[in-house]
């Protein structure tokens, strides 16, 4: 049975021996292939990192900053509609309570119609610009 063993664990090659636990055995060659393994795997995992990093900053972050614009815009939008409803309201009623106008109760539409005309021009104003820009 000694010839079997032989021949079925074969010629070794040269600087190692037979079967592990043997003298000179190859746990250091296993140790190192271990260490080359582990040294391939951080690479490998760093690459990884570094690619959905990558990933990220192309898709992710461009998503968040646009949506960021477009929240902190429609913000400002309604704080804008606020504050011009609110200053046409403020000076509606000073105009109500300084012009003197008679009798006392024609003030407010004097005014209504006054701001409004104004706003109308503004408006006719801005969407004569529009068609002048759009034809060459």
């Amino acid at each position: 049975m000694p010839e079997s063993q032989e021949l079925v664990a074969g010629p070794t090659p040269a600087g190692s021996s037979g079967p592990a636990g043997a003298p000179g055995s190859s746990s250091q060659d296993q140790q190192s292939a271990s260490a080359h393994a582990s040294a391939l795997a951080g690479e490998l995992s760093e690459r990884v990192i570094d690619g959905v990093a990558w990933v990220r900053a192309r898709t992710t972050v461009r998503v968040l900053t646009v949506m960021r614009a477009v929240v902190y815009g429609m913000v400002a939008l309604v704080a804008l509609l606020t504050a011009a409803v609110l200053f046409t309201v403020g000076v509606v009623r000073i105009w109500d309570a300084y012009v003197p106008v008679h009798p006392v109760g024609t003030r407010v539409w004097l005014g209504y119609v006054v701001f409004g005309g104004l706003l109308f021009l503004a408006g006719g104003l801005l969407i004569g610009q529009r068609r002048a820009r759009r034809e060459p």
